[in-house]
């Protein structure tokens, strides 16, 4: 029963997320959206946390690729949470964009990261160390001081 409530909480705070993103690319959030907007963000980045915890938590013996890739994982909800915080002081359309590209690179690190629990082959690997340089990539791209932007 906990998991479904659970399932639900992350269903909705995903449905907010995307719903407040596609308002922003056509206007300027107030005050309230904006607030929802960094709720359900913090709250999503704390899913994604708590799932690579448990992975950590779960891991038996001393799996060094297996640890490097959930060490991996924490360091760029680490970097998400960091970018967030730069868009939550400097709440401009910039950064909302850097935002959602950046958490959708974290969520295909996750999903590359799933991919190689399930086949633990080279190419997964690969693939799953190919989305953590991409998400590393944005998380340096946050404009931390008011810039001009057009209306």
């Amino acid at each position: 029963m906990l998991e479904l409530i659970k399932e639900r909480k992350v269903l909705k705070d995903n449905s907010t997320f995307f719903k407040l993103l596609r308002v922003s690319f056509e206007r300027d959030l107030n005050e309230k959206e904006q607030g929802k907007f960094l709720e359900s963000s913090y709250r999503n980045i704390g899913y994604l946390e708590e799932e690579f915890n448990t992975y950590r938590n779960s891991v038996v013996g001393n799996l060094i690729i297996y640890n490097t890739l959930i060490n991996n994982g924490i360091t760029l909800i680490n970097g998400l949470r960091n970018g967030l915080n730069i868009t939550k002081d400097n709440f401009i359309k910039e950064n909302i964009n850097q935002f959602s590209a950046h958490y959708q690179t974290v969520k295909e690190y996750e999903e590359a990261f799933l991919a190689y629990r399930i086949n633990s082959t080279d190419e997964s690997y690969d693939n799953a160390m190919e989305k953590y340089e991409e998400a590393i990539d944005y998380s340096e791209c946050y404009a931390e001081k008011k810039t001009l932007t057009k209306n």
